[in-house]
């Protein structure tokens, strides 16, 4: 059980590369999937640099260590203006990601505390979502957003 919250951690930590919505000019589509799949893939290398949790006890570290990361992969995302024609897809996505930096830091809390139960629980509940924000960067062509 404590290494399945584990891997669901990672997992969560991973696809919340996204953010929210751009001010410059719009991109075209082929502009915004080559940007936005440059931004996941510089930020998930270094949230894969930052060695794993052993356990419980070390989620808060760990934690710790990637949100500095995904705030700025976030905010690098939030730069880009997408086509219109693909922003309602684009806003969906990037309210999933936002969504699963909020469950991060609730996990961080839980594992303060020590509950197993309760980071297992919120790191479960996230599934269904990170499945959904992944389908949503097919969509929009942001495919190594889409690589857990």
């Amino acid at each position: 059980m404590r290494q399945a919250a584990l891997a669901l951690l990672t997992v969560l930590v991973l696809a919340a590369c996204g953010g929210g919505g751009g001010g410059s000019s719009r991109l075209s589509k082929s502009e915004f999937d080559a940007k936005a799949n440059a931004v996941c893939d510089k930020y998930e290398k270094k949230i894969k640099a930052v060695p794993q949790p052993s356990g419980t006890k070390d989620i808060v570290s760990y934690i710790d260590k990637v949100l500095p990361i995904l705030d700025e992969g976030t905010g690098k995302l939030d730069e880009l203006n997408p086509p219109k024609d693909i922003e309602s897809t684009v806003d969906e996505w990037r309210s999933i990601q936002h969504q699963e930096v909020d469950e991060a830091k609730k996990l961080k809390e839980a594992a303060k505390k020590g509950d197993l139960a309760e980071v297992t629980k919120i790191a479960g509940e996230t599934a269904a979502s990170n499945k959904r924000g992944n389908q949503l960067a097919l969509q929009i062509g942001a495919t190594t957003c889409a690589a857990d």
